[in-house]
This record gives structure tokens, C-alpha cells and sequence, in this order.
């Protein structure tokens, strides 16, 4: 079972140019990441599942969620770069990888600052099934800039093929430290919980905080939770109306069709 791919929300269409020009910046540290060979202990994770607050009167007071620490990132990127990386984007939806790692390779060349190319050159790797070289390519993004949180996502993915379940755990635990409310990281937790660490009950806290984030768009991750509660037999918090919407026939039609897809989406 695959992870969900990292993905980015865009409010309209006017944003397009802005986000890309985020998706470019970047700035320097000295972030030391795990590798896929060390021995990790997990980490703890369940202080960044969104808690529900009441105020004196017991009125639910609205949750409000923390803001994309790499969105807010404001860097002027030459427009050169832009462009090359908006060309390479558009060669990589149409299958040609080579174009695609042409320019982004120019890109990382003239300005070793941005992050965005590395993200999009271990994504073509990982399609190429060259694993290891997706790693170095998303090591190296969060490396350039630590809030690359997209980076963290998609380099805990290739961790888990390479079977380095604990230090995937790690990679997502990190995201979450940058951005407690990052859905994807939450999900991605909570598929590793359940499925490869044998932690239900972790997994399906993690998949309440992705549900309750997304305000319960995801059929396919409803009916998920249906079926990680099962299992637990942990009372239902506060998405329990959600999930009921659901009947067990669709529910059990999501699921398998979910399997089938190796539960790789992008939204």
C-alpha cells in the first residue's frame, strides 16, 4: 500500500503564479535527517492531533489551523527559474521525464537556494522506481529549506518502500513538528500506523485529525476509519456523525476499491 502523494491546495486560479514561485523558494540549514539504514525509535505524535476546545459556557469554540509555514516563505526567485520550472512541470505531466530533468537540472544549477526542483526530480525518480536516488533528491530539498513540507511527505513515502518503516515514521513526525495541521502528513501517519507498525490505535487518532482538517471530504478515508474503529472498539469522538453518513454497503465499496488502488490519491 502506497502513501498518499504530497499535494498542494490552491484557492484560485489567480494563486497559480504565486504558488509556483513559493513552490521555488527556499533557504539554507543544517537539518540532520534519518537515514534508511539507522535505527529509529518512534516518535511521539499525538500532540499535534487537533484537540476540540470548549469556552465557560461549554460552547465548542472553532478550531482554527495553523498556517503553512512553507506558503507563508516570501522569496523573490528569478524568473528564469520560474519559467524553466512551470516548462519541466508540464513536461513531466505529459510523460517526458527527460525534458523534464533537463530543466529543473539547469535550475538547480544556477540557484542551489530553491528547493522545488530537488522535490520534483525525486518525484520523476520515484516514478522510475529509482528509489534511492528519490531519497537524495528529497534529502537534498529539505536540506535547502526545512520547511519544505511537501518534501517531508514524499521522502517518507520512498522510506517505506525501502522498508525503513520507523524512519518514515520519523521523517512524518518532523512535518508534523513544522505544521501540526498538515492533513497529508496525518494520513500518511495513520496508514503507516495501522498497516505497516501494527499501531490501530494510533492510526486511526491521526486519521480522525486528516478527516476533521479536511472537513470529511474523503469518502475513501471515512470508510477507512470505519474499519480501523472496528478494530480498535475506541469510542467515536467528534466525527462519529460523518462516518455514519456512510452505509456499510458504500463503505465496503470504498474499501476495496481503495485496496485495489493502493490508496495512492492525489487530491
Amino acid at each position: 500500500m502506497k502513501f498518499v502523494k504530497h499535494t498542494v491546495l490552491m484557492a484560485s486560479k489567480k494563486a497559480v503564479a504565486a504558488l509556483t514561485i513559493t513552490l521555488l523558494a527556499a533557504c539554507a540549514n543544517n537539518l540532520t535527517l534519518p537515514a534508511a539504514g539507522e535505527k529509529a525509535e518512534l516518535k511521539a505524535t499525538a500532540q499535534y492531533v487537533p484537540q476540540q476546545a470548549y469556552d465557560e459556557q461549554g460552547k465548542l469554540i472553532e478550531y482554527v489551523a495553523k498556517e503553512n509555514p512553507y506558503l507563508a516563505i516570501k522569496s523573490r526567485i528569478d524568473k528564469g527559474s520560474v519559467l524553466l520550472y512551470i516548462e519541466a512541470k508540464k513536461a513531466k505531466r505529459s510523460g517526458d521525464f527527460k525534458t523534464a530533468k533537463q530543466k529543473l537540472k539547469v535550475i538547480t544549477k544556477n540557484d542551489d537556494s530553491i528547493s522545488g526542483p530537488w522535490v520534483m526530480l525525486g518525484d520523476i525518480a520515484f516514478e522510475e522506481k529509482k528509489y534511492s536516488q528519490a531519497e537524495q533528491n528529497y534529502q537534498q530539498a529539505i536540506l535547502i529549506n526545512s520547511k519544505n513540507i511537501n518534501a517531508y511527505v514524499a521522502l517518507a513515502q520512498v522510506q517505506r518502500v525501502l522498508g525503513a518503516y520507523h524512519v518514515a515514521q520519523n521523517t512524518l513526525a518532523l512535518a508534523l513538528q513544522l505544521w501540526p495541521d498538515f492533513p497529508e502528513a496525518h494520513l500518511n501517519l495513520s496508514i503507516l500506523y495501522d498497516l505497516y507498525l501494527n499501531q490501530s490505535n494510533k492510526s486511526q487518532r491521526h486519521l480522525e485529525a486528516y478527516l476533521f482538517l479536511t472537513q470529511y471530504q474523503n469518502k475513501k478515508a471515512i470508510a477507512w476509519y470505519s474499519e480501523v474503529q472496528a478494530r480498535t472498539g475506541i469510542t467515536q469522538s467528534f466525527i462519529d456523525e460523518k462516518v455514519s453518513s456512510l452505509n456499510a454497503l458504500e463503505q465496503l465499496n470504498i474499501r476495496q476499491q481503495a485496496i485495489a488502488e493502493h490508496y495512492v490519491e492525489d487530491q
